[in-house]
């Protein structure tokens, strides 16, 4: 009997994996699978390697991503392979519905209490139930339970996104757009012709930052708000202890230069299934996205100390043709593939690693 504990894309992912080879009840603590959305649904196109995309739980497709600085001087690179932008509450309810096809079942308002000696407490609306589980998995968000309680949520660190779904005047469907100088960064990333996500991310104070964002856009309506909090990833946290294991952001595997974590928990899922199917250690099967996870927190720690003018200065080297191509070919969900070539294209990049000493 397998226990996972969140009904997110990683936790459902994993329900789907391992239904095929063992007993598996998925809980989650929400009445809905889906709700309340957190996050702007965007990924790129390394998803595909993951599942098969599906038109009903896509919103859009970006095709371009401005990056604007305090100067208001801008860069707009042309991808290669276009960014999608998910409706989270469909693709959520998608992987649960494969999950549930496979043979997994789902218990929802039911909210993980407490583990001890392969048992759980869970806490539904009326009582609180101890069920026997072989194995335990958090994937319960960056506050997990399932860590705390197995003794592995320790020294974690967190930023906070705030975010609203605006009705805004003259949207380019096709762009999305970056600004630095506001927090760790904000953005605008457009669902339809209609309607944008407009979001910052910050250590503190996001919602000045967000004020501030919102008189550089024509505003027209908010249609509702959502904020939360993000793990920054630290490669000292462990993610599995005996039988429990963690994914996703209560493993803190996300991206700490967008904080975006659909396709780590994704991959660390796949990863979890094959350890625990062939009898392999999980930790070591993350070696790859854990290098990929610590060179996007190099990046984050150098850009954290930039001025205002580092930002400026920032854009004006990635003007350069060749360095220009290199970021629009590599999916930055690989940092590690990009830095090496961007430093060989561009030698300048150099003055900005002296931050880290």
């Amino acid at each position: 009997m397998i226990s996972i504990i969140g009904a997110g894309p990683s936790g459902c992912h994993l329900a789907y994996l391992l239904s095929k080879y063992d007993d598996v009840n998925v809980y989650e603590e929400h009445s809905e699978i889906g709700k309340p959305v957190q996050c702007t649904g965007l990924v790129t196109s390394s998803i595909k390697d993951h599942l098969k995309l599906e038109s009903k739980f896509i919103l859009n497709k970006i095709k371009d991503i401005t990056v604007v600085a305090p100067s208001k001087q801008s860069i707009t690179f042309n991808l290669k392979n276009p960014n999608i932008i998910l409706d989270r509450e469909l693709f959520d309810k998608h992987l649960a519905e494969k999950a549930i096809d496979n043979g997994a079942k789902y218990n929802l308002s039911s909210r993980f209490i407490s583990y001890s000696r392969n048992k759980i407490s869970i806490k539904t609306k009326k009582i609180t139930k101890t069920k026997e589980t072989d194995l335990l998995v958090g994937a319960d968000g960056p506050l997990s339970n399932v860590a705390k309680s197995a003794g592995l949520f320790t020294n974690r660190k967190f930023v906070i996104g705030l975010q609203a779904r605006i009705k805004l005047k003259d949207i380019n469907v096709n762009e999305l757009k970056f600004f630095l100088g506001y927090g760790s960064f904000a953005w605008i990333v457009p669902e339809n012709e209609f309607i944008a996500k407009v979001g910052v991310v910050s250590k503190q104070n996001p919602k000045m930052f967000f004020n501030h964002l919102l008189k550089e856009v024509k505003q027209k309506k908010i249609i509702g708000y959502n904020s939360g909090i993000i793990p920054v990833y630290d490669p000292n946290i462990k993610i599995e202890k005996g039988n429990v294991f963690l994914v996703g952001d209560a493993a803190a595997q996300v991206k700490a230069t967008s904080y975006g974590g659909i396709i780590q928990g994704l991959t660390a899922a796949e990863n979890l299934s094959r350890a625990i199917i062939n009898e392999e250690i999980y930790t070591a099967l993350c070696k790859d996205l854990n290098k990929e996870l610590k060179y996007g927190l190099l990046i984050r720690n150098v850009l954290d100390k930039f001025s205002l003018k580092d930002y400026d200065d920032l854009i004006s080297l990635v003007q350069d043709k060749k360095t220009k191509s290199i970021i629009q070919s590599i999916d930055r969900d690989y940092p590690s593939k990009m830095i090496l070539k961007l430093m060989l294209s561009q030698p300048r990049f150099l003055k900005f690693a002296k931050k880290l000493i």
